[in-house]
């Protein structure tokens, strides 16, 4: 896997429905190297706090696979928008089928773990100009992956990913996007799910609402 385009942004100001929003979702590439942290990449911020950025979700990663589908569904070129669908690093072939929960990736002298799949707000339907686009998007199931970060360091486009560290207990990015948005009563799985624990707590929370409502007061 090699990044294709490393993408950022600061909060701006939109105007949608008469409304004013604050949002980072418009990211743009950059060249040359950059710095990354526990933070995020140099000069990447986030408006809302509570649905993006944080440790768990420093940097989101999708793959320039998906613009192909994207481009057919709404009947437009994407091929050179950059930072599509908001993502921080644009990846040419990240499969969230073969990508798993808790993998590490060494970029140049940085390392990265996957911790959740992206869960959209309303501001990507906002921003690829459909009102429909996050049941698509669901629906696709292939969300990108949060990661964090696990050593500082610099990275640049064209930089590899390389795979250095998966856990022996986990799922893939693909189920784990299955269980929140489709199969909301397999409960054997979501309970596999709670076992992972490089899984993040944002969704682990959403899991254990989801059984306790079932009657799995077990797990709490």
């Amino acid at each position: 896997m090699k990044i294709l385009s490393i993408n950022i942004s600061l909060p701006k100001k939109i105007l949608f429905n008469n409304k004013t929003l604050n949002t980072s979702i418009y990211k743009k590439p950059i060249d040359g190297k950059v710095s990354i942290s526990k933070k995020g990449i140099e000069g990447d911020k986030q408006a809302d706090l509570k649905s993006h950025g944080g440790v768990n979700k420093a940097v989101y990663a999708y793959s320039y696979n998906h613009y192909i589908y994207w481009g057919r569904l709404l009947k437009n070129d994407f091929s050179k928008n950059y930072g599509l669908i908001g993502e921080n690093l644009t990846i040419n072939n990240f499969d969230e089928k073969e990508c798993f929960i808790g993998d590490q990736f060494q970029i140049s002298n940085t390392v990265l773990q996957i911790t959740q799949p992206r869960i959209p707000c309303y501001k990507l339907a906002i921003k690829m100009n459909k009102k429909d686009f996050l049941s698509f998007f669901t629906d696709y199931c292939h969300l990108g992956a949060y990661m964090k970060v696990i050593k500082n360091g610099v990275i640049e486009k064209g930089d590899d990913l390389r795979l250095i560290h998966r856990e022996n207990l986990t799922m893939s990015i693909y189920e784990i996007s299955k269980l929140l948005f489709h199969e909301s009563d397999n409960i054997a799985k979501m309970k596999k799910a709670l076992e992972i624990d490089c899984l993040s707590e944002e969704i682990k929370t959403r899991f254990t609402s989801r059984l306790v409502k079932l009657g799995h007061y077990e797990i709490i």
